[in-house]
């Protein structure tokens, strides 16, 4: 749902993180700047 979102340029980080109930420190954890997954949420996620 993140990297879906992300995709789109009139996201906005802290909308998005109020919707997914996390913080944007943990959010950017899992999910970079452009929207790709980093190394941790693929491993996280078994990607």
């Amino acid at each position: 749902m993140a990297q879906a979102a992300m995709a789109s340029r009139d996201t906005l980080v802290s909308e998005l993180c109020k919707e997914l109930d996390v913080k944007p420190v943990t959010f950017y954890r899992y999910v970079d700047p452009k929207g790709n997954l980093r190394d941790y949420g693929k491993r996280v996620l078994g990607a």
